[in-house]
């Protein structure tokens, strides 16, 4: 069997990259990772896309250390100039741009959210590249009946716009993620990794009194503890299901290990994950 290939979301290591941007890929590539994905979230401050290196420094730098970008999340503005982020992600090589979330009022809200997605991977598909909506957990709300995953996929063209799956958050929605990677199909495009510790409780947040009405970010993430999130290899999830599911539907092209948060160092957290996963592959 091929394996998928791994990669790392550098989320998982922010705080080493503002220190040194560059120092902190050069460990990460000394771990193992070859892969990588970016997560260019000061877009949603004020629109403004500054990554600090020219796409061809960047790569340039990244092809010595032998990485390779995968896609970058790239968080929503209104005033975000998207054309500006497709060219630097064409000229970095990039597979692809992801957009990491998103928080609703209410069904109007996804609705148009459906639209500037269709026209936003309408724009990468024209330049080769791939456009994703990653999950967390409170895209499974219900709105009217309908969640607000089943919103977007209903009114998004498979065509332009496929998954990037975070099956962590998923189960934070008490939602199966094997389940759900066969409900999503082949618009499953990316695969999130990380690990549920076994004394999070409840696993399902939707549970939790203050989790109802408007999901607001403050909402959302003030429902996790630190301690929550393990490395790859040390919690409950079903990691070899999880893998075995992706290898089935044929769709997935990387599966990205993230560490939203660690008790541990960032990069002992990452190299622990990184080896757990390696082990699972065997």
């Amino acid at each position: 069997m091929n394996h998928i290939p791994i990669g790392l979301q550098l989320y998982s290591v922010r705080e080493a990259m503002a220190q040194d941007f560059l120092g902190t890929l050069r460990q990460v590539a000394d771990i193992g990772y070859t892969h990588v994905e970016f997560a260019f979230h000061n877009t949603s401050n004020d629109g403004s896309f500054e990554v600090g290196y020219t796409a061809q420094e960047l790569k340039s730098n990244m092809e010595q250390m032998g990485l390779q970008v995968v896609t970058s999340h790239v968080s929503y503005h209104p005033n975000l100039d998207w054309d500006q982020v497709i060219r630097y992600h064409a000229e970095l090589g990039s597979g692809g741009v992801v957009l990491p979330g998103y928080f609703f009022k209410d069904k109007d809200d996804a609705l148009r959210l459906a639209e500037w997605l269709n026209a936003s991977g309408k724009k990468c598909r024209a330049e080769g590249m791939d456009f994703y909506y990653h999950n967390h957990f409170h895209e499974f709300q219900a709105f009217d009946g309908q969640t607000i995953m089943d919103i977007l996929l209903e009114n998004t063209d498979p065509s332009h716009v496929l998954v990037e799956f975070d099956t962590y958050w998923a189960m934070r929605a008490g939602v199966d993620p094997i389940a759900y990677m066969d409900q999503l199909g082949n618009r499953l495009g990316l695969l999130h990794q990380k690990d549920l510790s076994a004394s999070a409780s409840p696993v399902n947040l939707f549970e939790l009194e203050q989790v109802s009405g408007v999901l607001t970010p403050e909402v959302v993430f003030s429902t996790v503890k630190p301690e929550d999130f393990v490395e790859i290899g040390t919690g409950v999830m079903d990691i070899p299901g999880i893998l075995k599911k992706a290898e089935e539907l044929e769709s997935v092209k990387y599966i990205i290990l993230e560490q939203d948060v660690t008790t541990k160092s960032e990069l002992e957290s990452v190299r622990e994950s990184y080896q757990n996963m390696m082990k699972l592959l065997k």
